[in-house]
């Protein structure tokens, strides 16, 4: 065997080149000075083609070329970004790339014969045939130095090879199969192994390729002592005011104030002393002690060995124990502008072991008086109403030690709201959660106690509002008073809210950030439910008979509870079609119903849509349900949900250096009651569905992209015409803003 070609060699540098070829490295600037003084026009690029590409795909291709084409919003010149110039020593460049990445991807004799036409005006149109030929085969694999090692390690480490027999041989796969030796043998004790104890011999005939492994393995080694440094984040490390403690041989030295349990350190460290050295458990450490939130900087380095063991030391910079966050809050959700502000207060280590105790509050209020949902009343019927919303809460975080990602969470919570539909809201709320990661890509949330106390109080006009608009679907008569005034009395009763709720979630995020090839999906599920406990208490604890209440009704110490279930789940998938366009999907599926005493759902937390998050042809709680063309009914929700949403995302421009572009999308789905004239069945489902569609501008920023989202109705169920193809006009659109994408 000889040692690797020299086409094969050049190829091996591929990476590298690639690296520096990204687009708008090797771009050069529209004009430059030329030897007269003069600034020098280039041509532009108004087109490129690409053909003849099968292994490879024309965005990759495109991926490796400093030449390109002027960008703008589906051709129309908006958005337009500079022009491109066309210089042909880049682009002689860019064929020299084209024809290292076929050799990348094992494609020796792949030719790439590039076509330049001028216009009249001296522009440029592109042409890239791509003859691929056939790929090298890789027809012999050895692997030499493996003798040494115990045969169960061996046959583990051959047996996970990503190099196969007839499989096409390609330096991208050879370099995977190095990253994967130091990876595997870095994880069984061998933490000195190195690149260079790596020597890969190529012998390539024609279609043909033999790679042989030559591996000179370090000695092995298990962990010794762990030495930990908390240094002073304000000022230079001073000795004598440190405090030093050992606990399950791991020492620690303290500079600084800030007070630490013990545990904090000893449970971060995922290793035992003794044990062979991991590259997993190294990293987990590090991650152990990320999830604390206590420090700003983690640093670990090994010692010099000692017998056959590796001594360690971790060197951590404390996070600030005190923060303080304002935020500003705009949105459109009751359809007109609504401003306000967040402010918030964290200690990050309350009681020395990670401890998180945070007090938020927030206001906002409309700009403007909504009367949307109250057409069925006159204006002299109900006072000016201006929505506000009112929120101050405390929570306090105690993790489990040990346990990366467990947590205890208490929360303390006051709530208060004026809303459209002439109703002022109050809710005091006392909730405990425990939350944990089955896995790493998953996680449980468990609410083992959660108590609300929920109020409503009518403003003027309420009553009407009621007999005109929300009686009659509630199955009460408007022209029966006594029924009304009942009707009345259980919608503004104050309520208790007792429930447990388990959510899981589950994500291949994680993975699929290594294959950006791969559609990153994010799956979810709740279930609720309310009033056990309760009940219990009503049934064998108070007995007693209280006025204006029966036997059948739920109630304890004269206070009405609620009664339900309810089951809410989401898939979203994204899928990456390259680096600046992006295709995501959503189905939301969710249905709740009273049970035991109970006749009727809490509207508060019933299924709603509408909105920047929902259906996006309607605002916020003006769709269903079913076909109820009424908006003061949208605004009390239902018990059913179905939801589909579609995205195409592309990126071609930027703003403060964030990338940013613009949106398609298009959302199906409405609310269903159970019973009554908007109840769900299949023909309500094929009938009665919403759909919408639109373009949405996306302004990059570090918190998530600022939406802002142009729809129109495609098929209303609420309108006696509902296909709305031929009435719609251009200015007939909803706006909805957000931050953070959709789904």
């Amino acid at each position: 065997m000889r040692m690797i070609s020299r086409r094969l060699r050049a190829a091996m540098t591929v990476w590298l080149l690639l690296v520096l070829s990204i687009p708008g490295v090797l771009r050069a600037k529209e004009s430059s000075s030329s030897a007269n003084g003069k600034p020098a026009v280039f041509p532009e690029v108004k087109s490129i083609k690409i053909t003849g590409n099968k292994a490879l795909t024309t965005e990759e291709i495109r991926e490796v070329m400093s030449t390109s084409t002027r960008n703008s919003f589906f051709g129309t010149g908006l958005f337009a970004g500079a022009r491109r110039p066309f210089i042909a020593d880049d682009f002689e460049k860019d064929i020299s790339l084209i024809r290292k990445l076929y050799t990348f991807k094992g494609y020796f004799f792949a030719d790439v014969e590039p076509t330049v036409k001028r216009s009249k005006n001296g522009d440029v149109s592109i042409t890239i045939r791509i003859r691929e030929n056939q790929p090298t085969l890789l027809d012999s694999l050895s692997y030499a130095g493996l003798d040494s090692i115990p045969e169960n390690l061996r046959s583990r480490y051959l047996k996970k090879s990503l190099l196969k027999l007839q499989q096409i041989f390609s330096v991208e796969k050879l370099i995977e199969e190095r990253d994967r030796t130091l990876d595997f043998f870095r994880e069984h004790g061998y933490t000195f192994f190195h690149p260079d104890s790596i020597r890969i011999t190529v012998d390539t005939l024609g279609l043909h390729a033999g790679v042989r492994f030559d591996i000179s393995l370090p000695g092995r080694y298990a962990y010794g002592p762990v030495k930990v440094f908390v240094h002073d984040p304000l000022k230079k490390d001073n000795p004598a005011i440190a405090k030093t403690f050992v606990r399950d041989n791991v020492s620690v030295t303290i500079y600084g104030h800030q007070k630490f349990s013990p545990k904090v350190f000893s449970s971060a460290i995922a290793w035992k002393q003794g044990a062979l050295t991991r590259q997993s458990l190294e990293q987990r450490t590090l991650e152990n002690f990320g999830s604390t939130n206590l420090f700003s900087s983690i640093s670990m380095q090994k010692d010099a060995a000692r017998a056959g063991a590796i001594p360690i030391t971790i060197d951590l910079d404390p996070a600030p124990k005190h923060q303080i966050e304002p935020k500003l809050l705009v949105d459109n959700r009751y359809g007109s502008l609504f401003v306000g502000g967040a402010l918030s207060y964290e200690n990050r280590n309350l009681f020395g072991a990670g401890q998180q105790l945070k007090l938020s509050t927030n206001y906002g209020r409309q700009l403007s008086s909504d009367t949307n949902v109250l057409s069925s009343l006159s204006a002299d019927q109900y006072d000016k109403l201006i929505p506000y919303e009112f929120n101050i809460k405390a929570d306090l975080v105690i993790p489990r030690l040990g346990k990366q990602g467990s947590y205890y969470n208490g929360t303390v919570e006051y709530a208060q709201s004026k809303l459209p539909v002439l109703l002022d809201s109050k809710r005091e709320l006392i909730r405990a959660t425990y939350s944990t990661r089955p896995t790493r890509v998953s996680k449980l949330d468990f609410d083992f106690f959660e108590l609300e106390v929920a109020r409503k109080d009518s403003l003027r006009g309420f009553q009407q509002l009621f007999k005109n608009d929300l009686a009659q679907n509630i199955g009460i008569n408007p022209a029966d008073p006594v029924a009304v005034n009942r009707g009345l009395d259980s919608l503004l009763q104050t309520r208790l809210n007792q429930t447990f709720r388990l959510r899981y979630s589950l994500s291949n995020r994680e993975k699929s950030t290594r294959s950006k090839r791969s559609p990153i999906w994010n799956f979810s599920v709740t279930a609720e439910e309310s009033g056990s406990l309760l009940w219990l208490i009503d049934k064998y604890i108070d007995k007693k008979s209280y006025a204006g209440f029966t036997d059948s009704d739920p109630q304890i110490f004269g206070t009405p509870y609620n009664q339900y279930v309810k089951l809410d789940t989401q898939l979203a998938v994204t899928k990456n079609l390259s680096p600046k366009r992006q295709v995501a999907a959503r189905i939301a599926l969710g249905w709740m119903s009273p049970y035991g005493k109970a006749d009727t759902t809490p509207e508060d937390h019933r299924f709603y849509a509408g909105g920047s998050n929902s259906m996006r042809g309607w605002v916020f709680g003006t769709l269903g349900p079913g076909s109820c063309p009424n908006a003061a009914v949208s605004n009390f929700g239902a018990d059913i949900k179905a939801e589909l949403g579609l995205e195409y995302r592309i990126q071609f421009f930027k703003v403060f250096g964030q990338e940013s572009g613009i949106a398609l999308f298009t959302d199906a789905g409405n609310i269903w009651d159970r019973t009554g004239p908007y109840a769900f069945s299949l023909r309500s489902l094929t009938q009665d569905f919403a759909w919408d569609w639109g373009a949405g501008l996306r302004i990059g920023s570090p918190i998530g992209p600022f939406r802002f989202d142009f729809a129109w109705k495609l098929h209303d169920p609420a309108n006696p015409q509902p296909w709305r193809f031929s009435q719609t006009k251009l200015t007939d659109f909803t706006f909805n803003f957000g931050i953070g994408e959709t789904f």
